[in-house]
């Protein structure tokens, strides 16, 4: 009973495997230059039109500038992304790190996306002065991109 099966199993395999033919398949249509260059009738991506000066890159400056006015004061100064739902910095993701001199820093950062907020902390060495907390999120208006704390 169970050669019959077997066997049976196999012949409808071949069977449904087909055998060699000797016809020939036709290639598929491809369409001719002259049917892509008609941009009237463009679909999907073809369809799309970029203004000459958008160079399609996400990347934007940030310019990190920090003048607290404290003189000699040693700090050092956080940049992080700002944790959801919280008034505080994310340190798994931050994107500077580093300390202030005379209480001082100008510097560009590269980002590459929009939708985040930043918080910077200012942390003193001195553990009696409380650290310093900015905020900042991307402003679509701004031709650069600024990150201020005073």
């Amino acid at each position: 009973m169970n050669k019959s099966i077997v066997i049976l199993a196999l012949s409808v395999g071949l069977t449904a495997c087909g055998g060699g033919d000797s016809q020939e398949t036709k290639a598929p249509a491809v369409a001719t230059v002259s049917s892509l260059a008609d941009t009237s009738k463009a679909t999907g991506l073809s369809a799309v039109k970029v203004d000459e000066q958008f160079n399609l890159s996400t990347k934007y400056s940030l310019e990190l500038d920090v003048d607290l006015g404290l003189g000699d004061v040693r700090a050092y100064l956080n940049v992080c992304q700002k944790k959801v739902s919280e008034q505080r910095a994310d340190y798994d993701n931050c994107i500077y790190r580093g300390p202030l001199s005379n209480s001082i820093l100008e510097t560009q950062l590269v980002l590459s996306r929009q939708d985040i907020e930043l918080i910077a902390e200012i942390w003193f060495y001195d553990t009696s002065t409380a650290p310093l907390l900015y905020a900042w999120q991307y402003e679509s208006t701004a031709e650069q991109q600024q990150f201020i704390m005073r």
